[in-house]
């Protein structure tokens, strides 16, 4: 595989320990490649792996909204996709909901769903940040096929110019990535919790009024 050497800084500006002309630049396609092993419906595995659907998967943050274990008897009737811990998943259903998962568990996914393995050298977590971005979104939905369901074109995906750090730069940046995700992931349940506060006020106000203690 032959890359293109271009300087280029990273997410951390206030870091200069690191070669800033070492990242390569490739695509997408030099990253990572389909990884498409099919379970059949009413096999040993498709009743026995735990199954995601999209439904399953937060957008943006991709984060898994059903747990392993309560994946019910008839969940992804149908042909579905297998996958590991080593697989990214990326969902190219209505790509502009961002639903990228870095699963840990095995289990089997919907069709719409694709199970992407990640080359040598490249860190399975930088490549599904790099999927989140905002720029790949833009990028597959200029090719997206179909308009009231749009789907992502995993060829045009695989185009897109990325840059590719040494393996413990990628590893440094998603550190830091996950660690400003934790912050955001606490500040959303902080505000949650507080709106949630709000909405049991009239309620509260309501029950203290007719009691004469307003």
């Amino acid at each position: 595989m032959t890359m293109k050497i271009e300087r280029h800084d990273s997410c951390d500006a206030q870091n200069d320990s690191y070669d800033r002309t070492s990242w390569l630049l490739c695509n997408l396609g030099q990253m990572c490649r389909e990884d498409r092993q099919t379970v059949k419906e009413g096999t040993p595995e498709a009743r026995t792996l735990p199954y995601l659907g999209l439904e399953h998967i937060e957008g943006q943050s991709g984060r898994i909204l059903r747990t392993p274990a309560k994946t019910p008897m008839d969940a992804g009737r149908g042909l579905s996709f297998r996958f590991d811990t080593r697989h990214v998943l990326y969902g190219k259903l209505r790509p502009y909901l961002n639903k990228v998962v870095v699963p840990d568990f095995n289990g089997r996914c919907t069709k719409e769903a694709i199970p992407l393995l990640p080359e040598p050298g490249v860190e399975r977590d930088y490549l599904a940040w790099l999927l989140r971005r905002p720029e790949t979104v833009a990028w597959v939905m200029r090719e997206k096929t179909g308009s009231r369901m749009p789907r992502a074109d995993i060829d045009h995906l695989f185009r897109l110019n990325v840059r590719l750090p040494a393996i413990d730069e990628q590893r440094r940046i998603v550190t830091l990535l996950n660690r400003q995700m934790a912050l955001v992931e606490h500040a959303r349940m902080a505000v949650k919790e507080q709106h949630d506060i709000i909405d049991r006020l009239p309620s509260t106000l309501l029950h203290y009024a007719f009691r004469g203690a307003v």
